[in-house]
C-alpha cells in the first residue's frame, strides 16, 4: 500500500521539523512548509492524502486557505491544529470544510491517530467518476457495491493521476515519474501504453468517458463536463 502524504503547513518552524521527522520516521510521506504561498499548486501537485493546517500562519489565517485548498483536493480531508480556537473560528473551519481541530500541544500518537482516523475513509471512500469510484485502500474500480475490476497498484496509481487531474493533459514524462520513480525504463514506455489499453477497456461501460492520447504529449481524461 502507498505510504500515507501528509501535507503540513505550520511556521512554527520547531514544531514542523519534530513531527516532519516523527511522522517520516513512522513511515509517512511528509512535504512541510512555513507559509501559505504556493500551497495550492503544492497540494495539487503532491495530492496529499490529508492537509495538517495551523489556524495562523504569519499574518495569515489558515481557515482563509481552506476553500482554495478544496479547489485543488476537493475530497482531501483538512485538519486545523492551533494553540488556541474560540467557538467562532472553530465553526467558521467547519463551515470551510475542515474536518476538525486538534489543540496544541498535541503528542505525536494522538496527531498520527487522526491522520490515520480521517485517511483511511477517505481512502477507502475514493474518487468518483462517472459510474465509477476508485477504492484507493484495496485498488478497487467500483459501480456502487460491484467490483469492477481489481487493479494492480501500478493501474491504481495511473488512474488515480488521471481521474486528480480530470480534463487536464497530464504528460508522458509525469506520469512515468509518479508510477515509477527513479526506476523509469526504456520498456517503461510500452508499458504504460498496456496500462492506458487496459484502462480504457475498464471505463468503456460509462460512455461520458474519455482517455485520449495527446500525440508526442501526453494523455488526457475527460468526463464530458467541459
Amino acid at each position: 500500500m502507498d505510504r500515507i502524504k501528509v501535507l503540513f503547513v505550520d511556521d512554527d518552524v520547531a514544531l514542523g521539523n519534530i513531527v516532519t521527522l516523527a511522522l517520516e520516521s513512522s513511515g509517512y510521506e511528509v512535504h512541510y512548509q512555513t507559509s501559505l504561498v504556493g500551497v495550492k499548486t503544492v497540494a495539487k501537485e503532491m495530492q496529499p492524502d490529508i492537509i495538517v493546517l495551523d489556524l495562523e500562519i504569519g499574518t495569515k489565517n489558515g481557515i482563509d486557505a481552506i476553500p482554495e485548498l478544496k479547489l485543488v483536493a476537493r475530497e482531501t480531508p483538512i485538519l486545523l491544529v492551533s494553540s488556541h480556537l474560540d467557538s467562532e473560528n472553530l465553526v467558521k473551519a467547519l463551515e470551510a470544510g475542515a474536518v476538525t481541530y486538534l489543540k496544541k500541544p498535541f503528542e505525536m500518537v494522538e496527531l498520527q491517530a487522526y491522520i490515520n482516523r480521517f485517511v483511511k475513509p477517505f481512502r477507502a471512500k475514493g474518487i468518483k467518476l462517472g459510474m465509477f469510484h476508485l477504492n484507493i485502500e484495496e485498488n478497487l474500480l467500483m459501480k456502487e457495491d460491484e467490483v469492477v475490476k481489481k487493479l494492480s497498484a501500478f493501474e491504481c496509481k495511473l488512474l488515480k493521476l488521471l481521474m486528480l487531474n480530470m480534463n487536464e493533459v497530464i504528460h508522458r514524462e509525469q506520469i512515468e515519474q509518479e508510477i515509477w520513480g527513479d526506476f523509469v525504463t526504456e520498456s517503461s514506455e510500452q508499458s504504460l501504453n498496456n496500462y492506458i489499453s487496459k484502462l480504457r477497456k475498464y471505463l468503456a461501460e460509462d460512455n461520458r468517458l474519455e482517455l485520449a492520447t495527446i500525440p508526442k504529449v501526453g494523455y488526457k481524461l475527460s468526463d464530458g463536463t467541459l
